[in-house]
């Protein structure tokens, strides 16, 4: 007489069951188990455990050195508090106050404030700043410097769930750990000036993650709202393209006009608001990479503090910049003409994409969790190389491919190490003024860019993602009991 059979699928790698399906036919029991917390559960675990990368071992050196870890985490954005808040009541070295000011402008005049550094973005996103002219500008720069924190842990928190669900709970604590020590600098230094990239990083990352794990609408919804704060999340939704995702591309686009047009009716009028984006298209939104490479003279987007490769390409293979604010470094091993570097860039542009989308050709419906995981950390990674403008602190973009790098390390070990050593070499570097003149982790990236893709795992039979009509992965069998 055959034995009953109880199979037990999973649908994710979470650890805790929350619900379960059992379905009988005939001596076979299948037991469909979802482990897939809702929003508002993982959002009030992942604020009462407050360390993201897990629980510490008890005893033993690695377990001393991961608190050593965490206590240099938390004490470097400790330290960057009273720096971000002092530098926006002395009002020096924080954007924050042009944010401010960006607000106030809007709810006295309905209109968007001039020559802010708010206007490289869209017009709407002067308009919750309004809320912020709520309080008194101390409080509101300690508020936002707090949101910037939880922004800064929410990615860590993305960053183990979305591209490290298949390793296991100490390795994937030690992944996430050993990335975030090597860019919370870049992190803290983002924070002190008041900025809010670590937030877009989170928001595209977290899109992109729902989305590989079949969460077309709030993977949408998520990187929407990131294309809103920033465009240079639209390479996601081209990524999205790509994989034939068509209704988390169309939920993200829809969700990006949706706010921004909301926004900008309620607040200016539809006159007004279509004059400011007039205006915002005309003299942000096109022409800044033409801007870097043929005006001559100090502009402000060529201060050292820019990696982008525009700028790069500016400063290593002409002459016409001096390398902005501060005395002059002079890194040219050229002189070419106006012409001769846009086609430089272009070719430059064109290779990189021709990288990244062979790196990405594959279909979504062959890819395991690692290769997801492998290409939206690439995806990421690839906004520091198609924006026209990289500040110092934009870099935090490379933490997921860091993660995921080490993560990998029990296979890829010499290359992991080699790949942060040079990490931090790259960020050391960033003192000197002639590495930043030549845009140092600019040249990382692409190395991290390159490791990342070298550490891809192949597809295996059983992690391969199916194409069902809701875009779901599959349900992995992880037990067998027989009765």
């Amino acid at each position: 007489m055959a034995p009953a059979v109880t199979i037990a699928a999973f649908e994710s790698g979470d650890e805790s069951p929350h619900s379960k399906t059992t379905k009988k036919f005939g001596k076979v029991t299948l037991v469909l188990v979802n482990t897939d917390p809702s929003p508002a559960t993982s959002l009030r675990q992942f604020i009462g455990s407050f360390r993201p990368w897990g629980k510490f071992d008890e005893g033993g050196t690695a377990a001393l050195l991961e608190r050593l870890g965490c206590g240099l985490f938390l004490v470097l954005l400790l330290i960057g508090f009273p720096i971000a808040v002092g530098r926006v009541v002395q009002n020096g070295g924080s954007d924050f106050p042009d944010f401010y000011a960006a607000g106030k402008y809007v709810w006295e005049h309905g209109a968007r404030i001039p020559d802010s550094n708010l206007g490289r973005y869209l017009p709407s996103v002067d308009i919750p700043w309004v809320v912020a002219t709520w309080l008194p500008l101390p409080l509101a720069a300690s508020i936002w410097y707090l949101l910037g924190c939880f922004s800064w842990f929410g990615l860590l928190h993305a960053i183990g769930r979305h591209l490290l669900a298949d390793a296991d709970q100490r390795e994937r604590r030690r992944a996430t750990l050993l990335a975030g020590l090597l860019a919370v600098p870049l992190a803290v230094d983002g924070l002190c000036v008041g900025a809010f990239h670590v937030l877009m990083v989170w928001l595209m990352l977290a899109g992109l993650g729902r989305v590989s794990r079949g969460r077309s609408l709030s993977g949408g919804m998520l990187l929407g709202l990131a294309v809103w704060v920033k465009l240079l999340p639209a390479l996601g939704v081209a990524y999205l393209l790509l994989k034939r995702k068509w209704l988390p591309a169309a939920v993200a686009v829809a969700c990006a006009l949706a706010i921004d047009i909301g926004l900008s009716l309620m607040a200016f009028g539809p006159q007004t608001a279509w004059q400011e984006h007039v205006n915002w298209w005309n003299t942000a939104a096109v022409g800044s990479v033409n801007r870097q490479l043929t005006i001559w003279g100090p502009t402000d987007e060529d201060r050292l503090s820019n990696q982008s490769v525009a700028v790069a390409l500016r400063r290593l293979l002409t002459r016409l910049g001096d390398g902005g604010n501060g005395p002059p470094v002079q890194v040219a091993v050229a002189d070419l003409s106006r012409g001769q570097v846009k086609a430089v860039y272009a070719a430059a542009m064109a290779l990189l994409a021709l990288g990244v989308g062979w790196v990405c050709r594959r279909p979504a419906r062959s890819l395991s969790r690692g290769q997801w995981a492998t290409e939206i950390a690439l995806i990421v990674l690839a906004t520091l190389w198609f924006s026209p403008v990289v500040w110092s602190y934009h870099p935090t973009a490379a933490t997921p491919a860091l993660a995921l790098i080490f993560s990998r390390r029990l296979h890829h070990r010499r290359l992991s190490w080699t790949v942060g050593l040079l990490w931090l070499l790259g960020m050391v570097l960033l003192g000197w003024p002639a590495a930043r003149a030549c845009a140092d982790l600019l040249w990382v990236s692409l190395l991290v860019g390159a490791a990342l893709t070298a550490t891809s795992p192949p597809a295996a039979a059983h992690e391969v993602l199916s194409a069902a009509s809701d875009d779901r992965p599959p349900l992995p069998v992880r037990k067998r009991e027989a009765a």
